[in-house]
């Protein structure tokens, strides 16, 4: 793993740039090629980085999705980076960390490209159903208390093309709008953002995140399937209740299921 050095001056106006953010940004790392930046914050977070601590690099050799999905990303041409959080609030507030990161990039989006993104629930970014983004948060805890968290954003900028298995259900902002983005730019609004969320969780305020992603969510009222475990399942999208977990209405019962519980939904 090697140091892109012509990105130092980069770096520093980048944090130059977040400066103001309370909690994210105040140390950048970027690099040529890593395994995976969730890897490295892993890492970086085990030597004691400091919260706020954030990894860019232009290209992941194993990236990874939810549910160990592969991310798959051409060099140079999106974001992907991690951030590390070492959080101190209650435990049962942390489900809100992947929603308000979609909701801090679906909000980015629409600053700087005038996009409409949506959200489909917990962390998938959608533009026309197709995904443009994605969110991975891995916890590390020690007994019952959380050590730190590593937050993982992938954002498909300007790429062009996916394999073929990707196609169907990938998109870039590029092929969306037929326009190349500035990813430096998008970079710092997406940090300005997922900065001023993570503060509301930090202060208790879970509402104004819950209802500030609900408005990016069009899934509520539809029929959905998605697996549980082995098992394929069907219902109705509610809404999330006050812990970020999915209301489902199925066979007239309602059902509460947490991110944890739920893969592949369809809608």
């Amino acid at each position: 793993m090697k140091v892109k050095r012509n990105l130092v001056t980069s770096v520093e106006k980048l944090v130059r740039c977040l400066a103001s953010n309370l909690y994210i940004g105040k140390s950048i790392f970027c690099y040529d090629s890593v395994d995976s930046t969730n890897n490295v914050a892993h890492r970086f977070a085990r030597d004691d980085a400091q919260s706020g601590t954030v990894i860019l690099a232009e290209f992941q050799t194993t990236g990874r999705g939810r549910n160990a999905r592969k991310w798959v990303a051409q060099k140079g041409e999106n974001i992907t980076a991690s951030v590390i959080l070492r959080p101190t609030m209650p435990l049962e507030n942390l489900t809100y960390l992947s929603l308000l990161t979609a909701l801090s990039v679906a909000q980015a989006i629409e600053d700087v490209v005038g996009q409409r993104a949506e959200i489909k629930w917990p962390n998938d970014v959608l533009i026309r159903r197709k995904k443009v983004a994605g969110v991975l948060v891995e916890t590390s805890a020690r007994a019952s208390a959380v050590d730190y968290v590593v937050i993982g954003i992938g954002l498909n900028v300007n790429q062009v093309q996916f394999p073929d298995d990707l196609a169907e259900h990938a998109t870039s902002l590029f092929l969306e709008t037929g326009n190349t983005h500035d990813q430096t730019t998008l970079f710092v609004s997406l940090m300005k953002y997922l900065d001023a969320n993570y503060a509301r969780l930090v202060s208790g305020d879970t509402e104004s995140i819950r209802k500030m992603w609900s408005g990016y969510c069009n899934m509520f009222g539809k029929h959905i399937t998605f697996y549980q475990g082995d098992s394929k399942r069907e219902g109705i999208a509610l809404d999330i209740d006050d812990r970020g977990f999915l209301k489902v209405k199925i066979d007239q019962r309602e059902e509460v299921l947490s991110q944890a519980e739920i893969q592949t939904i369809r809608y």
